[in-house]
């Protein structure tokens, strides 16, 4: 996924909203979360004031962000998905915030495995899938 700038708020974990794609789309590039001067959702979930150059407010949005954020705070901790993101290049943030919140709901999901549990399920169908063709049907009943 391209971010095309990463100013566009995250509704879900999927992508930015408002946009089916990577790029532009969404709003929320004003630094108060989804344009409408309330907080972002991080920090509205946070429960703290959401100052102008806050590091979440291009990436969650007032309404549905901070159920995502909940997530991501839950398994990685606000202060270090902050330190990180301010490590990223702007425009490769959209994307470390998409993977960083698809790894924090997988991680829920599975403590154990995380995101690996569906990449094993991925490979097992790449390795299943190849055999299924080369299985001889008895046609004889």
């Amino acid at each position: 996924m391209s971010s095309g700038g990463g100013s566009s708020t995250l509704g879900g974990c999927g992508g930015p909203s408002g946009s089916g794609s990577g790029s532009g789309g969404g709003g929320g590039g004003g630094g108060l979360g989804g344009g409408g001067g309330g907080p972002c959702g991080a920090c509205k979930f946070l429960r703290r004031k959401c100052v102008s150059e806050c590091i979440f407010a291009p990436y969650f949005d007032s309404e549905q962000g901070a159920a995502h954020f909940a997530a991501v705070h839950k398994v990685f901790g606000a202060s270090n998905v902050s330190k990180l993101l301010l490590q990223i290049p702007a425009h490769k943030r959209l994307d470390a915030v998409v993977t960083i919140c698809y790894e924090a709901q997988a991680r829920l999901r599975d403590p154990v495995y995380g995101c690996v549990a569906h990449i094993f399920a991925l490979q097992q169908q790449v390795y299943i899938h190849p055999s299924i063709h080369h299985i001889p049907i008895d046609r004889s009943s």
